[in-house]
């Protein structure tokens, strides 16, 4: 496989070299399947901590940026560290309140002050979930569809995450919207992968694992991920994240993006 080669670090991307695909010697791209991340690649929160904060002013709670931001970072670790287990509405409903209570304990860990009960926690984090496409998501979707290319998302994320698609309008371009909770699996395992495989393979049978791309935001998680189960990935950097993807060294062969656009810049 040719792959794009990029020798600037996360922090210095401004020059990202021309991406260049070249997945079969054959030239013959009409086999490509593409995957994709949910969470930081095609959608992202809308204002979550802007709508924190303004959750807890309406309860007489002022906090300050900094507050919000640590509190919230915590709470959403604590969601991706459990995220497997919301695989129906209890189990859900469940972490979702765990995380109104971790939420409203990081509050006081960092230095704020509130005597909020749970249900209030909970209606205040609840508020703050609202997600938004990414700018160029759907006309990127909308391009690929046009052309024929067949799509799926493959993410860590609770049952929920195919409800989530189709009330953002975005379940209608894909083939398959699965998620870790569905799967009992999770990203950077090679079994999750996998899973995804087997619904890929569903709609072309012929594909092997290097011809379908999986594109993510993550590092760790999406590239080394994919890689380790035999797929193409494409990372994503975007200029901010919710949460940042840290510092682990990067493989320069591995093929970096800023904007999904770059996708349509492929010979599909």
């Amino acid at each position: 496989m040719g792959i794009a080669n990029n020798s600037n670090s996360p922090a210095s991307r401004g020059h990202l070299k021309s991406v260049l695909f070249c997945l079969y010697s054959a030239g013959n791209f009409n086999l490509v399947f593409i995957l994709f991340d949910a969470y930081g690649t095609l959608v992202e929160l809308d204002d979550f901590y802007g709508r924190l904060q303004r959750g807890f002013a309406r309860h007489g709670v002022v906090l300050c940026d900094r507050i919000v931001r640590q509190a919230a970072h915590t709470e959403m670790r604590h969601y991706m560290s459990n995220v497997l287990r919301a695989c129906d509405l209890p189990s859900w409903e469940n972490l979702r309140c765990e995380c109104a209570q971790v939420l409203g304990d990081a509050v006081h860990h960092h230095g704020g002050r509130h005597d909020l009960a749970q249900e209030v926690l909970l209606e205040i984090l609840a508020d703050a979930i609202v997600f938004r496409l990414f700018p160029e998501t759907r006309e990127v979707l909308e391009a690929l569809q046009a052309r024929g290319v067949p799509m799926g998302v493959l993410s860590n994320w609770d049952y929920q995450l195919p409800q989530r698609f189709e009330e953002l309008d975005l379940a209608r371009y894909f083939h398959f919207v699965l998620s870790s909770s569905q799967a009992g699996l999770e990203k950077p395992g090679v079994e999750l992968f996998h899973f995804g495989l087997e619904y890929v393979q569903n709609v072309l049978p012929s594909l092997a694992p290097h011809q379908c791309l999986y594109v993510g935001d993550h590092y760790e998680k999406d590239v080394q991920g994919a890689q380790g189960a035999g797929l193409h990935p494409v990372w994503i950097v975007r200029d901010e994240r919710d949460l940042p993807s840290g510092d682990t060294p990067h493989d320069d062969n591995v093929t970096i993006i800023k904007s999904l656009r770059q996708l349509l810049e492929m010979p599909l």
